[in-house]
């Protein structure tokens, strides 16, 4: 009983053994294959080596031309502009239009735009824009007003309401990084100067920031106004308040009846507290002027921002080597293809 069973393990092992074994083989052919290929890539280049040296001093002679007589330096730099009135839609339009203005052969139209001379216009290369604030930061900010407003007064879901409380405090969400590029550093700062007249002057943009200051200036005068009132009320609350007490002192004790309620003392003098404070934050935003503010200018750097002379030879050389590759192959297949033939 015990020797017919010997058989039967014995035929396991050997099954588990071989499956062991192709593993092995797999994962060596694989290795072989690699080094193979490894082998293949080093022979070529040997085996070829006139047409590898040629395409090579090509490529360092292209590379070399290029950044030295072709190719223009150019330094970038980077503002931060914010506005309540200025969108990604209006901002795309008026930096491609002016890219488009950039790119013509003279830069007079570039000039006449930005209201600069025909001389720095010459210095721009391109400009770039996108907002400071991630597009899907803003939706997912409308998507969680919009849950704030469906739970209205249900107080179950609280996370999602601080979820809404802290992205409405997001700061600079109206604010978009403008990019120029320049062939001349100490262009730069004319060129801020330019860019913020050019987006305040827009239309739209400017309608809007006119009103609000006309509406604020128009606040601050009325609220000016009440304050003096209440100013000349307190001063007659506190005469009355002043000559009763002395009254008092005097041991009178006449008492004023009157069928209307007494005014609130502490109310008037909150009441102009609050006028205080709106006038406060008038200033502030007349100040600040937050509906349309640079948040960060553009800084002057002394490197440039293109590729340097070392790269460009660097990257001529590797495609100088890849085209070698592929030069090779086309002419294997190619032989190939005369042998079917």
């Amino acid at each position: 009983m015990n020797d017919s069973q010997k058989p039967v393990n014995n035929s396991d092992e050997i099954d588990l053994g071989q499956l062991f074994s192709k593993i092995g083989d797999f994962f060596k052919n694989i290795g072989l294959g690699f080094m193979r290929f490894l082998s293949l890539l080093r022979r070529v280049p040997l085996e070829n080596k006139t047409l590898f040296i040629l395409l090579m001093a090509s490529a360092l002679i292209v590379g070399f031309s290029y950044s030295n007589f072709l190719k223009k330096k150019f330094y970038a730099t980077t503002m931060i502009l914010s506005s309540e009135y200025l969108n990604k839609r209006i901002l795309d339009n008026s930096i491609d239009k002016l890219n488009l203005l950039a790119q013509e052969e003279t830069k007079r139209g570039l000039a006449l735009e930005l209201s600069i001379s025909d001389s720095l216009a010459e210095n721009i290369y391109e400009f770039a824009a996108k907002p400071f604030i991630k597009e899907t930061d803003l939706i997912e900010l409308e998507v969680l007003k919009e849950q704030l407003k469906n739970l209205q007064a249900d107080k179950k879901n609280e996370k999602v309401v601080e979820q809404v409380i802290g992205r409405i405090e997001i700061e600079n969400r109206h604010a978009f990084e403008i990019t120029v590029k320049v062939f001349t550093p100490t262009v730069i700062n004319q060129f801020q100067l330019a860019l913020i007249k050019y987006f305040r002057d827009n239309e739209y943009i400017k309608k809007r920031v006119e009103i609000r200051r006309t509406n604020l200036l128009d606040r601050k005068t009325k609220l000016g106004k009440e304050m003096q009132k209440l100013d000349s009320l307190k001063a007659v609350i506190y005469s009355n308040y002043k000559n009763m007490a002395e009254q008092a002192r005097q041991g009178s004790n006449n008492v004023i009846l009157s069928d209307k309620a007494v005014t609130n003392p502490i109310d008037i003098y909150n009441q102009d507290i609050n006028i205080y404070r709106e006038l406060q934050d008038i200033d502030r935003q007349l100040y600040l002027q937050q509906d349309f503010e640079l948040v960060d200018g553009f800084t002057e750097f002394s490197e440039p921002a293109s590729a340097s002379k070392s790269k460009i030879i660097a990257i001529s050389l590797l495609v100088a080597f890849v085209l070698g590759y592929v030069l090779i192959a086309l002419i294997q297949f190619n032989k190939y293809l005369a042998k079917l033939t």
